[in-house]
C-alpha cells in the first residue's frame, strides 16, 4: 500500500511536471501567433526595412556643438559633443591645432 505522505508527494510533482509543459506549449505557442507576440521569431507584423545601398551623410560639426579634442586615429579629425551629450567625429575648424 502506498503511504499518503507520498501519493500526496507525486500528485504533486505531476501538477507541477503538467505546469511545467503547459507553460512551455504557451510560450512556444505565443511566438506563432502575431497578434500576441508580434515579431516573435521573425513572424507577424515586425516591418522590414529594404537594403538600400548608398552612402552615408558627412558628419559635420553645427553651432553649440562643443570640441572636446583631436581623434588619435583619424588625422584632421576632431571629436566633438553635442547638445544631448552624444560624441562624434567630424573635421577640424580650419587652423585648429591641438
Amino acid at each position: 500500500m502506498i503511504r499518503p505522505e507520498a501519493d500526496r508527494a507525486h500528485r504533486a510533482h505531476r501538477r507541477f511536471r503538467l505546469s511545467l509543459i503547459l507553460g512551455a506549449a504557451l510560450v512556444g505557442l505565443s511566438g506563432c501567433q502575431s497578434d500576441l507576440l508580434p515579431a516573435v521569431f521573425g513572424l507577424g507584423e515586425g516591418g522590414v526595412a529594404a537594403y538600400a545601398p548608398g552612402t552615408l551623410p558627412d558628419i559635420v560639426a553645427h553651432e553649440g556643438d562643443k570640441l572636446l579634442g583631436q581623434s588619435a586615429s583619424e588625422t584632421g579629425r576632431c571629436i566633438y559633443e553635442n547638445a544631448v551629450g552624444r560624441r562624434f567625429r567630424a573635421d577640424c575648424p580650419p587652423g585648429y591645432k591641438p
